[in-house]
């Protein structure tokens, strides 16, 4: 099962934005992969984003991080803002 989770934001695990209808797919996965925009557009740090979706998927249920996970790092040619 592969599932596209476009937006998470913070509070997506309160069901903030259509937090809880991302999330629920994500159950379904057995291996998470995570895409950091390594670029720093919008003034974000990478590794910030990626603690914030860990955050929220602990947040909405805690076995999620314990999944396998692959981190893409995407946008490596860009310079940052």
């Amino acid at each position: 099962t592969v599932c596209d989770v476009p937006g998470l934001i913070a509070g997506a695990h309160q069901n903030v934005g259509l937090g809880h209808e991302f999330l629920r797919h994500i159950r379904r996965c057995k291996i998470l992969v995570v895409l950091l925009d390594m670029a720093g557009t919008d003034a974000r740090e990478p590794w910030d984003d990626y603690h914030s979706v860990l955050k929220e998927l602990e947040l909405y249920d805690r076995s999620l991080v314990t999944r396998p996970r692959l981190v893409v790092a995407n946008k490596m040619d860009e310079g940052g803002e």
